[in-house]
């Protein structure tokens, strides 16, 4: 029976000798709101077992690093931590397994209290005085920066008089105010002028030039004779004047040169540019030979 207990005592005896013992700090135990906290986990007695550390896990408790360097040597685990409103606060106890499933052994890392306090000091009972008042030089820079407010202003102001004349012609338009056209023979000869001035043709703009000939005398006779010829073709045209509407000018003279005018604009047909100024020539005299006659209102406005 002595032997016994001798032999149980040994057992005891060795078991704790080779029992694995852990040991943890957390550094400093007074810091400021942010401040990083270091907490310091070793492990001795594990006979060359290994280490599994579980994890700091709080919600008041942010986990910034973990650092493993001195793990083989040492045994040893160091977490850095923060805290992010101020009080006092205990970090959690969390597992460190020493050994395998066969051998394996969970110790439990102590409570670790640490006290945060606020970066600011308490100043609610002792305000601050009034900082006296100090002028600013005058720099261009601050006046610059606001440049977009007075281009926002113009901006509206353009778009409510554009949208105020808008409204003021439709008005005038629905009650019968429109600005009545000029004669069809003065708005033919000016622009007729107008585009002599252009100088298409010395550009190489010859698409250009016959197309506006083409619409301002087509649009002459629209309003003179008071027939849709902006929409008819050139033969559609040609098969009108069959009636005798016009002087005979106009279809001897003009449908040559509207003919060459669709070879311009829809086969690429480039004409000598110096026949252009015949072409003008020729429009004015057009219109000179079927001007409407001048009535007695027409005179008397004319004579005052």
């Amino acid at each position: 029976m002595r032997g016994f207990f001798s032999l149980l005592m040994v057992w005891l005896w060795t078991a704790a000798a080779t029992a694995a013992q852990m040991d943890a700090a957390l550094a400093p135990s007074t810091a400021h709101i942010g401040d990083t906290l270091r907490l310091t986990v070793r492990v001795t007695g594990a006979g060359g077992r290994p280490l599994r550390f579980g994890r700091p896990d709080d919600e008041n408790f942010s986990l910034l690093r973990v650092d493993s360097s001195r793990l083989a040597a040492a045994g040893e685990m160091g977490f850095t931590l923060a805290v992010y409103d101020t009080g006092e606060y205990t970090l959690p106890q969390f597992p460190v397994i020493v050994g395998t499933a066969a051998d394996a052994e969970t110790l439990f890392t102590p409570l670790q209290s640490v006290t945060i306090a606020s970066v600011l000091p308490d100043s609610a009972q002792s305000p601050l005085p009034l900082k006296p008042y100090r002028e600013h030089p005058f720099q261009w820079r601050e006046l610059l920066a606001w440049w977009w407010i007075p281009a926002l202003a113009a901006l509206v102001s353009c778009a409510v008089w554009f949208w105020r004349w808008r409204s003021r012609r439709r008005l005038r338009k629905e009650m019968g105010y429109e600005e009545p056209l000029p004669p069809p023979e003065e708005e033919a000869i000016r622009l007729l002028i107008r585009l002599r001035d252009e100088k298409y043709p010395a550009r190489g703009m010859l698409k250009e030039f016959f197309s506006e000939y083409s619409y301002i005398l087509r649009r002459y006779l629209e309003r003179r004779y008071e027939f849709p010829a902006l929409e008819m073709t050139t033969y559609e045209l040609e098969r009108r004047f069959e009636n005798g509407t016009v002087p005979i000018e106009w279809p001897t003279r003009l449908l040559p040169v509207l003919r060459e005018a669709d070879l311009v604009k829809f086969a690429k047909y480039l004409p000598d540019y110096s026949r252009c100024d015949a072409h003008l020539e020729l429009g004015f005299e057009l219109i000179e030979l079927s001007r409407a006659p001048l009535t007695t209102e027409t005179e008397e406005a004319a004579a005052a």
